[in-house]
């Protein structure tokens, strides 16, 4: 599904959780927005999908990601594809908490 934000067309991505915070926030890493955190917040979580105290780092999720001036990308609409531990296989690398 493509949705349409202003005049710009914005395809979901996939990525996999690598920080959340117990403030309501976190960030996702995708192969499609190379090089990038992406910041979400737990509003930004579909009703259909994992409540936000349930996420864990490694999770693999869907998301449309919109870019805000002077802030970088934002994930909105997002949703847990993979819930087992064992599918979530990320890298230590990938993992690397950020400071709260």
């Amino acid at each position: 599904m493509t949705e349409m934000i202003g005049r710009e067309v914005i395809k979901p991505a996939i990525g996999r959780i690598i920080t959340i915070s117990q403030n309501g926030w976190g960030f996702i890493s995708s192969k499609e927005i190379k090089f990038t955190r992406i910041f979400f917040h737990w509003t930004a979580l579909k009703q259909n999908t994992v409540p936000f105290l349930e996420l864990k780092v490694g999770m693999k999720v869907e998301f449309t990601p919109i870019k805000l001036a002077d802030k970088g990308y934002r994930a909105i609409h997002v949703r847990v594809l993979e819930t087992k531990e064992s599918d979530a296989s990320v890298s230590s690398s990938e993992m690397s908490p950020l400071p709260e």
